[in-house]
């Protein structure tokens, strides 16, 4: 039990080339996008306003 408790963790796959912002992306554009649930239980409390998530997108497409 203790050999698979240390040697375990340590036995991960391979994993891709980190990013680095000087290489040129060649993949489609990718969207993120944040919605908050109805049902996250904040209410219209704290002056009645919603609270919203999110923000807006800029970039070259």
């Amino acid at each position: 039990m203790f050999l698979i408790y240390v040697v375990g963790p340590k036995r991960k796959g391979p994993h891709p080339a980190t990013y680095k912002m000087s290489d040129k992306w060649t993949h489609d554009p990718i969207l993120w996008a944040a919605d908050e649930p109805a049902d996250h239980g904040h209410g219209a409390g704290h002056g009645s306003h919603p609270v919203t998530v999110g923000g807006g997108a800029s970039g070259k497409w």
